[in-house]
């Protein structure tokens, strides 16, 4: 798996990529603002991490719209296990055609806390073009979660709308959805991806090309909020190594064109 992320993505030692959404629930009776979120919609939160062929390899889903992102992600199992290095995970290694030194690693976005094992972009306009290759081949490697959700919501229009059940049926609901999603892609016979269903690119015309499943009547969950948590010296240089690293012995043909568009 960690093999096929780096080769397929271009992003080496990555595990998967990590993403998390707010799925719109009806108002549960006699629960207060227990399920408002930061919008004013309730909701509960679903966190997962996604593999490099849009499978989800971990979810938590069920804590209530009023938590904080941060809250739900401190809370959350995955986390707790990787810093407790109870998942196996294998030490250091020197990534491919250098050696560099880097910790395996998650992708994710502004929602999550930049850890030595967990890889998040780099903020701020006018950015030097080093670090703007390296969001760019973070967005490109994070781009799987997105499109697995994409897929999620196509398959399960349920997601569509906010779901009008109680918040243990909607955490019942997605679970199942997840399972059955996972099921498809091992076992149908059918379970290649049409190219127009998910966000893929261009990369002679440099461009990024939505994916259908962003049309419709629209989709029942919002995005996380961006974490503003001061990083480690330790996470900073991880980053950084992997950031000189796509400029220098990773790079690929097609980023400079793509950097600036992703």
């Amino acid at each position: 798996m960690w093999l096929q992320n780096s080769t397929v993505w271009n992003y080496p030692s990555c595990i998967g990529a990590l993403d998390g959404k707010r799925i719109l629930v009806a108002k549960p009776n006699n629960s207060g603002s227990e399920y408002f979120d930061y919008k004013g919609h309730c909701s509960v939160i679903l966190l997962a991490l996604v593999d490099a062929h849009y499978k989800f390899l971990y979810v938590d889903v069920g804590t209530n719209g009023r938590a904080s992102d941060g809250g739900a992600w401190e809370k959350c199992t995955l986390k707790q296990a990787i810093e407790k290095k109870q998942l196996g995970i294998p030490p250091p290694v020197c990534i491919p055609y250098s050696e560099r030194v880097t910790p395996y690693v998650i992708v994710a976005d502004d929602a999550f806390p930049l850890k030595p094992w967990l890889m998040k972009p780099y903020k701020g306009n006018g950015l030097p073009m080093e670090k703007l290759i390296h969001n760019y081949r973070l967005s490109r490697a994070r781009r799987v979660s997105e499109n697995a959700f994409g897929i999620l919501v196509s398959r399960f229009q349920i997601f569509r709308q906010p779901i009008r059940t109680s918040p243990e049926r909607v955490k019942l609901i997605t679970l199942a959805a997840l399972v059955l999603h996972n099921y498809l892609f091992k076992e149908s016979r059918h379970n290649e991806i049409a190219p127009e269903l998910i966000d893929r690119e261009d990369v002679n015309n440099g461009r990024v090309i939505a994916g259908q499943w962003r049309n419709g009547t629209g989709v029942g969950w919002e995005n996380l909020n961006a974490l503003g948590r001061r990083p480690t010296q330790e996470a900073i240089n991880v980053r950084n190594t992997f950031c000189d690293y796509f400029s220098n012995e990773g790079k690929v043909a097609f980023q400079d064109a793509m950097a600036f568009r992703h």
